[in-house]
């Protein structure tokens, strides 16, 4: 009986992990700052139909961009609550995009001996479209 269950554990546990539960320790995590003016379903959407793959909900996206870099983005109800929930994060894996930050830590190197992979200013602006776009 354990073992039928050790595959929905490790799918659970995995689901975590993407999600980036456990592992921020902010004060504002999983909250997205309260309610946003903006959805996450419809900048979701929009990410979508510019070849983004991501999973959208009504605070947060998660997935990755077209060039497979993982990211988690989340909204909050304004430029400075997102800017203040910005500022307990590494500045090296994160950015703020209008009233939402982008959290692109934990990806991989693309080959030996460079940095970690991030979302590129190109894709940021794809980002800010679709934020923009659903107001």
């Amino acid at each position: 009986m354990l073992k039928r269950n050790a595959p929905l554990v490790v799918l659970l546990a995995a689901a975590a992990i993407l999600a980036g539960c456990g592992g921020g320790g902010s004060k504002s995590s999983g909250s997205g700052g309260g309610a946003s003016t903006v959805s996450g379903i419809k900048v979701g959407n929009c990410l979508n139909d510019e070849n983004y793959s991501v999973g959208p909900t009504e605070t947060t996206v998660v997935g990755s961009s077209p060039a497979g870099v993982n990211f988690t983005l989340t909204l909050y109800k304004s430029n400075a609550a997102a800017a203040a929930a910005a500022k307990h994060k590494n500045p090296k894996t994160t950015a703020v995009v209008a009233d939402a930050v982008v959290d692109f830590r934990g990806n991989p190197s693309p080959y030996a001996g460079a940095p970690p992979a991030k979302i590129g200013k190109a894709e940021l602006a794809v980002i800010k479209s679709c934020i923009d776009k659903s107001r």
